[in-house]
């Protein structure tokens, strides 16, 4: 008798083994907390793919003349801050140095502006020139 009772655990065992196996080709379960599922990781895919087939450009544009834009607003809060920021970037930067302190005198050139606004910006000129001597 202890034969047929042997079998049958081990036919148990292989029932057992076969429900847990079958139930994962058939059924994937949930996925974990740390992974995707197959959309999600084939729309990566296809964004990468589009994203490394488009054309780079081939110019390179200063940060710094956007804000050159900024230095014919009406507002002075916003002017002011273009200038100190243009000047920051000369100390800081020597490359763009000599663009800027051009940018800032040709400012100073034109007669439309107001005194005030050319008495700052001449302020900032000095401080760019003082500190390029250094």
């Amino acid at each position: 008798m202890s034969t047929p009772a042997g079998q049958g655990s081990f036919f148990n065992k292989i029932k057992a083994m076969v429900a847990k196996t079958s139930r994962t080709f058939i059924w994937r379960g949930r996925s974990q907390d740390n992974e995707i599922s197959e959309k999600i990781a084939q729309k990566i895919q296809k964004n990468s793919y589009d994203f490394s087939r488009q054309p780079h450009k081939d110019t390179y544009t200063p940060p710094y003349l956007s804000l050159v834009e900024q230095l014919e607003v009406a507002d002075e809060q916003i002017f002011q801050a273009a200038v100190f920021n243009l000047a920051n970037i000369a100390k800081a930067r020597g490359k763009y140095g000599e663009d800027i302190v051009n940018i800032l005198n040709g400012y100073l050139q034109k007669n439309e502006h107001q005194l005030e606004r050319k008495d700052y910006v001449a302020h900032k000129l000095y401080e760019i020139r003082k500190s390029m001597e250094k």
